[in-house]
């Protein structure tokens, strides 16, 4: 490169300077003038690039070279189409003026370098990238490839040594030289486009702070001084906006300067930004404001903006409300009845008492809950006439009976009343409710009690049978064991009848044996304790049972350990309370096992034991059968209390076999798992009184 042209192209790159100034020039442009703006950056576009061809490197006379191919393309590609289009008219129009021999590959590269930026633009160039030189670089190259084959215009001669003389600087130092240029146009205009968006933030924010009906201030957290205040601040606590500029905040808010500097402090960080106040009228007056303060910059300078909301009406409504909720409360929350509100359907409030009816921890576990998830399916219709009459439901309606469901579904039978009410807004449905449970159960236990006094009468009148048929059974009975061992003697003991007739004896005396125990059992039991065995007790219940049980296909193991000592007792209760534990472990088996089974069996086992340092006689019943709940466990001696249906059983067996058993001075174990095993183990004391056997 020759000095002329290296001269030429400084001359060139001076002038390509120049348009960085045109986004100043923009800025200086008054409002009424920037929609001309691209007029004028285009006209200016225009004039640099007629100097920049008054001054190039003119190859011979009427061929010249400079940068107007840097300053179209890049006018192109930042500036856009209209002052491109001005640009080009006006470059093109010198171009012509001048003319020459290469007047044509000129004007070939001024449209060119135009279009391809225009092109480049729309379509390839981002802005944004971070890679922006580097799209700048490309684009540079490509514009300047073009240029460089649009000296093929000239004759073929000229045109070779031409573009031998240019492509080196064109192609090397032209595209470093476009991205040097517009990297720095566009930071001027990235400043440009800063320094608006400042202007019209601020332009936009006074235009909100000044025209804003609400109160607003400007606040220096570091002094509490006033720096600025709207029109409806000054109207609001009465001071001018001048004498509010000159003011500190402690002048207005009525906390202690040291309580005002900690909340603003609270603002600057951040961590509030809603606060509640007392501020001071010019007049003197107090009222109650709500604040939203935060942190803002302006100018550099960190001040907090405060916008004040006057509360004095709602706080004095809201301590109306308050004292009225809390007179409410008084009443319904100490109410021993529960009561509750349905918003709709569902829940809104629920006093302490109907918390507690319906099994909850608290009051959110039935917030918001459906009241037909907490009634019985049978009454949902009646609950749904209820909420449907909700608007007229002035006066309270006649009582109701209803089922309410617990969280742990237990059932409560209820009382109900309502009566409509309006409740935040809205309308409402209030229900009484009164827990009938305990007045439920006095029922089922009247009828329950008439019911086994009507057993009670019918096992009198079967045991008087019972005796009055023993009785009867009795003499045939020892008719038939008379005849049957006449015979015997009569024949000998070598007849072939013999067998039969010893047969008949021994069944006869086992129905004998029968009769007597139904005899014992069926009896009136004598009012005091007598010493007796407890292998005769457990040999007559056995008896009694036995045929019974093996009907069913369950076996009866009896284990009776020898030389068993005395009991005092009333030998028909014990027996009674021993055929009832005998009674429960069949149906339990046969409640478990509908057919034979190798585990269907009950184990009877009376022993000798030591405990609390006494002597007692255990019997023991086990069974393989359904097992017991903990729930049955706890209950199962209650009065009225089975697991049975109500046509087979009537829940006092247990009941009266406890109150046997305690009054003999014994006591009842119960071991058990469900679906495993049951095993009942009764303990009843030893007599030490070495009375006389009590004859069986």
């Amino acid at each position: 490169m020759n000095h002329d042209m290296f001269l030429a192209m400084a001359n060139n790159a001076t002038l390509l300077l120049a348009l960085s100034m045109i986004y100043e020039l923009r800025g200086l442009l008054s409002k009424r003038l920037e929609k001309y703006q691209n007029i004028l950056a285009g006209f200016l576009i225009g004039l640099i690039g007629i100097a920049i061809m008054s001054i190039p490197f003119v190859l011979r006379p009427g061929l010249v070279y400079d940068t107007r191919t840097i300053l179209i393309s890049i006018s192109a590609l930042i500036y856009g189409p209209v002052p491109t289009v001005i640009a080009v008219v006006m470059t093109s129009t010198f171009r012509i003026f001048t003319g020459g021999i290469g007047a044509a590959p000129g004007l070939a590269t001024i449209a060119s370098s135009a279009i391809i930026g225009l092109v480049w633009r729309k379509y390839a160039y981002h802005q944004d990238g971070r890679r922006r030189w580097l799209n700048i670089y490309i684009f540079s190259v490509i514009v300047h490839l073009v240029m460089l084959a649009c000296m093929l215009l000239l004759p073929w001669p000229i045109a070779v040594e031409t573009i031998r003389s240019i492509a080196l600087p064109v192609l090397l130092i032209y595209p470093v030289a476009s991205v040097l240029y517009s990297l720095l146009i566009l930071r001027q205009q990235d400043k440009a486009d800063v320094i608006r968006q400042q202007l019209e933030a601020e332009e936009q924010y006074r235009s909100l702070f000044e025209n804003n009906h609400a109160t607003m201030l400007l606040i220096d957290p570091q002094t509490g001084a006033i720096v600025d205040a709207n029109p409806a601040a000054a109207h609001y606590y009465g001071w001018p906006v001048e004498q509010l500029k000159q003011m500190n905040i402690s002048e207005i808010n009525t906390l202690p300067s040291s309580d005002i500097a900690q909340e603003m402090g609270k603002s600057v960080q951040l961590t509030q930004r809603h606060f509640l106040f007392h501020h001071r009228w010019a007049n003197g007056s107090i009222h109650d404001v709500e604040v939203y303060s935060g942190p803002i910059v302006i100018r550099g300078r960190e001040l907090l903006y405060s916008i004040v909301h006057d509360i004095t009406e709602r706080t004095r409504a809201e301590l109306e409300l308050k004292s009225s909720e809390i007179r409410f409360r008084a009443v319904v929350e100490t109410a021993p009845e529960s009561i509750f509100i349905l918003a709709q359907d569902r829940f809104v409030y629920l006093n302490p008492a109907a918390v507690q009816m319906f099994g909850a921890i608290s009051l959110h576990d039935l917030l918001s809950q459906s009241i037909f998830e907490r009634v019985h399916p049978d009454y949902h219709p009646f609950i749904q006439d209820r909420l449907a009459s909700i608007q007229t439901l002035q006066n309270s309606s006649p009582i109701q009976e209803c089922v309410l469901v617990r969280l742990d579904l237990q059932l409560i039978p209820v009382e109900t009343t309502s009566v409509s009410i309006r409740y935040n807004n809205e309308d409402c449905l209030l229900v009484f409710a009164h827990d009938i449970t305990r007045r439920k159960q006095m029922e089922q236990e009247k009828i329950a009690m008439e019911a086994q006094l009507r057993q009670q009468q019918k096992l009198e009148a079967i045991g008087a049978l019972a005796g009055g048929v023993a009785h009867e059974i009795n003499n045939p009975i020892n008719g038939i064991m008379n005849y049957a061992q006449i015979v015997q003697d009569d024949l000998g003991q070598d007849s072939p009848e013999t067998e039969f007739l010893q047969g008949i004896i021994h069944e006869s005396q086992r129905v004998a044996e029968i009769v007597r125990n139904l005899l014992q059992f069926s009896r009136q039991e004598k009012q005091s304790f007598s010493p007796a065995r407890i292998e005769d007790i457990v040999n007559r219940t056995v008896s009694l049972i036995r045929t019974i049980i093996k009907s069913e296909q369950i076996e009866l193991l009896t284990e009776l350990e020898p030389d068993l000592p005395l009991i005092l007792c009333r030998s028909q209760q014990i027996q009674q309370v021993l055929m009832n534990l005998l009674t429960n472990a069949r149906d339990a088996l046969n409640e478990k096992f509908s057919e034979h089974h190798g585990d269907k069996r009950i184990n009877l086992t009376v022993s000798r034991q030591w405990l609390d340092e006494m002597e007692w006689v255990r019997v023991r019943v086990k069974d393989n059968g359904t097992g017991l709940t903990e729930e049955t466990r706890q209950k199962m001696f209650e009065p009225f209390y089975s697991t049975k249906p109500k046509d087979k059983g009537t829940g006092l067996g247990l009941s009266i076999s406890f109150g046997i058993v305690k009054d003999h001075g014994g006591r009842f174990e119960v071991h058990s798992e469900k679906d495993q095993y049951t095993q009942m183990d009764l303990y009843l004391p030893v007599d030490k009184g070495g009375g006389t056997e009590e004859k069986q």
